[in-house]
């Protein structure tokens, strides 16, 4: 299992509604289709924060345009779960 979050700016439409966090659960380039990786490049273009879950525990992957590898606690993802809109692939 490896779960994407993505916290998107103020006003950002995904899909033609309003989306400030969403989740591609079950996302790995290896064994995607094309969509899904064409989906996930898209969001982490765009998207100002972007954490990666897996059995492993959590880990900020993408801050402000910024590659970063910061393992996180997983309640500090608690809030963006509870608010993200889950990307249907």
């Amino acid at each position: 299992m490896i779960d994407y979050y993505y916290e998107f700016p103020e006003g950002t439409k995904l899909f033609d509604q309003p989306t400030r966090y969403a989740i591609q659960r079950g996302y790995h380039p290896e064994f995607s289709t094309q969509y899904q990786r064409t989906l996930h490049g898209q969001c982490y273009q765009h998207a100002s924060r972007m954490w990666l879950e897996n059995a492993n525990g959590a880990v900020l992957v993408r801050i402000h345009g910024r590659d970063v590898h910061e393992k996180i606690h997983t309640k500090e993802l608690t809030w963006i779960k509870l608010q993200a809109r889950e990307l249907e692939v």
